[in-house]
C-alpha cells in the first residue's frame, strides 16, 4: 500500500506537480537543438521547485522557509525560460498566456507559505 508523505498534501506541492507536467509537455515541443539548453534548463528549474518543497517539508520551519526561498528562485527561472521561449517563438502566445498565470499563482502561494513559516 502506498504511504503518502505530508508534502503531498500541500497545495503548493500539488500546484507545482501540475505545472511540472505542463512544462514537460510544452518543452517537448522545443527544437531538438535546445534539448541541452533551454529544454534542460526549464525542466531542471521546475523540478527544483518540486524537490525543494518536498525536502523542506521534513525540516524545521526556519529551514523549510529557506527551501521555499530556493523554490521561489527556481520558479523565477521557469518564468524567465517561458519568456525566452515565447520570444524565440518556441512557445505560442496561447500556451504562454495559459501557463504564466499558473506560475504567478504558485509564486504568490509559495511567498505566503514562506511568510507563514517565518512567523
Amino acid at each position: 500500500m502506498y504511504q503518502k508523505y505530508n508534502f503531498e498534501n500541500l497545495e503548493v506541492y500539488q500546484l507545482t506537480n501540475q505545472l511540472l507536467k505542463r512544462i514537460y509537455k510544452i518543452s517537448s515541443k522545443f527544437p531538438k537543438n535546445e534539448i541541452f539548453v533551454l529544454t534542460s534548463q526549464i525542466r531542471r528549474a521546475i523540478l527544483s521547485v518540486v524537490l525543494n518543497i518536498a525536502e523542506g517539508s521534513i525540516k524545521s520551519k526556519k529551514e523549510f522557509a529557506r527551501f521555499i526561498n530556493i523554490a521561489l528562485g527556481s520558479l523565477i527561472e521557469v518564468k524567465t525560460c517561458c519568456l525566452v521561449a515565447k520570444d524565440l517563438k518556441y512557445l505560442s502566445k496561447d500556451e504562454f498566456d495559459k501557463i504564466i498565470p499558473k506560475i504567478d499563482e504558485l509564486f504568490f502561494k509559495l511567498l505566503s507559505l514562506k511568510k507563514y513559516l517565518q512567523k
